[in-house]
C-alpha cells in the first residue's frame, strides 16, 4: 500500500497546499474567475508573489519531498511561470494599445507651431481682441473703461453656459 498510487496524509496535505497556491496564482493572473465575485481579475504583482512562494517551497523542501511531490511542485511552478510570461505580454500589449490612440489624439488635438500661426482665431478670441483694443483706445483718450464682466472661455466644442442654463 506504499506504492506510487497511494497517498499518506502529509503528502495529501502538502499537495493540497501547493494546488491552493496554484489556483490563487491562476486567479491573480486572470486565467480563472474569482469564485467570490465571479469576475476575472488580473493582478500580476500578486501572482508574481504567489509564484515566488511556491519557488521558496521548492528550495526549502529540496531533498525532503517524495518523488511525486517534487514532480508535482516542479510542474506547478513551471506552468505558472509560463502563464505569467503570457499574461505579462498580454498586459503590455493591451497597455500599448491604449497608449497609442491617446498619443495620436494628443498629436492631432493641438496644432503645431506652424499651424497655430495660420489657423484662424476662434470666435471667442476675436471678441477678446476687439475688447482689448476698445479698452486700450479708451485708456488713450483718458476715459476710464467701465468694468465689463469676463467671458468664460469655451472648452473645445462647447459654448460657455449662460446664466439660467443648467
Amino acid at each position: 500500500m506504499n506504492g506510487e498510487n497511494s497517498f499518506d496524509k502529509d503528502e495529501a496535505l502538502f499537495l493540497s497546499i501547493m494546488y491552493s497556491f496554484h489556483a490563487a496564482a491562476m486567479q491573480q493572473m486572470g486565467k480563472i474567475a474569482n469564485p467570490l465575485t465571479g469576475k476575472v481579475e488580473r493582478d500580476l504583482d500578486a501572482a508574481r508573489g504567489t509564484i515566488d512562494v511556491l519557488i521558496m517551497f521548492q528550495k526549502k523542501t529540496e531533498g525532503n519531498l517524495k518523488d511525486r511531490e517534487r514532480r508535482t511542485l516542479s510542474n506547478l511552478v513551471t506552468e505558472l511561470q509560463l502563464n505569467f510570461v503570457d499574461e505579462s505580454r498580454r498586459a503590455a500589449a493591451a497597455e500599448e494599445k491604449e497608449r497609442v490612440p491617446e498619443e495620436k489624439a494628443e498629436v492631432g488635438a493641438e496644432p503645431g507651431a506652424e499651424e497655430a500661426e495660420t489657423a484662424p482665431a476662434a470666435p471667442e478670441e476675436v471678441g477678446a481682441e476687439e475688447e482689448k483694443e476698445k479698452v486700450a483706445a479708451e485708456a488713450e483718450a483718458g476715459e476710464e473703461a467701465p468694468e465689463r464682466p469676463k467671458k468664460k472661455k469655451a472648452k473645445r466644442g462647447r459654448r460657455p453656459k449662460k446664466k439660467g442654463e443648467g
